[in-house]
């Protein structure tokens, strides 16, 4: 360079770009409870399932098998002085007669195999569902008896089978305490709720269920116009008769006189005179 010549400026360096990022956001997640340690974020709740029962002792069950024959013991012999249907006084006195043999059987095998009942909550529900029975029971009168008599009777059964099938012979440890229900008890039992259902069915009035009794569907309570209410559906499905409340997708024209398939469908409303 030339003694005295003015040197170029200095250009700056050039700078490089910044690196690339990545735009794309990240997944969230759920959040953290620093205090708790646990996530935070969205979760699925879940009802907490009952614990399972504890399994039945051989002295539970015998306490168990006592209070179910007293159940049906105080309940049948209330309906052999109240029940007016010959027919449920004669069941009442089977139903007396069978569960006190069978008490005076599980008495004589507890007595040999020196085993001493213990009560349970179950034991203690059954006698607790025997009082309230009974109480029902003898508010009744009549014919309201006797149906609610053979529709608790219904109950009971069904709800001893299911206990023996469920827990009782799961549960039973000593064998002949297990012949007993199984062989014995359960096929009695069974014959009852068979009986029971027989009676139901012959008591129920024209019309209605046979465990109307209990306000079950099919039971008094409206089911007495069946008849009734099929006029009025028909009616209705035809979509020509007017006025008829019974009816499903009835067309009721305008300033139309209602014919005789309102009345129809008014009594299968359940609705009474």
């Amino acid at each position: 360079m030339a003694s005295g010549a003015t040197p170029p400026p200095t250009q700056p360096a050039p700078v490089a770009p910044p690196p690339a990022t990545d735009m794309t956001p990240p997944a969230s997640q759920p959040a953290t409870d620093p205090q708790a340690g646990t996530q935070t974020g969205t979760t699925t709740s879940t009802t907490p399932s009952a614990p399972p029962e504890a399994p039945l002792t051989d002295e539970q069950i015998v306490a168990v098998l006592d209070a179910a024959n007293k159940k049906e013991i105080d309940e049948a012999q209330l309906a052999q002085t109240k029940a007016k249907h010959k027919d449920v006084k004669a069941y009442a006195r089977v139903i007396t007669q069978h569960h006190t043999e069978a008490k005076a059987k599980q008495a004589k095998l507890v007595k040999k195999l020196g085993i001493t009942a213990a009560d349970s909550d179950k034991s203690k529900q059954l006698t607790t569902e025997t009082q309230q029975a009974v109480d029902q029971l003898k508010a009744l009168q009549g014919p309201d008896f006797d149906q609610q008599f053979v529709a608790v009777m219904i109950q009971d059964h069904q709800k001893t089978l299911d206990l023996l099938d469920k827990r009782v012979l799961q549960d039973a440890k000593n064998a002949e305490l297990k012949t007993l229900i199984e062989k014995d008890l359960r096929p009695t039992i069974e014959k009852h709720l068979k009986d029971a259902e027989a009676l139901a069915a012959k008591l129920a009035p024209a019309g209605t269920g046979a465990t109307g009794a209990t306000g079950a569907p099919g039971g008094t309570t409206g089911g007495q116009h069946a008849a009734g209410a099929q006029s009025g559906n028909q009616a209705g499905q035809t979509g020509v008769t007017a006025g008829s409340p019974g009816g499903q997708g009835g067309v009721q024209p305008p300033a139309a006189t209602p014919a005789a398939g309102a009345g129809a469908g008014t009594k299968g409303a359940g609705t009474t005179k």
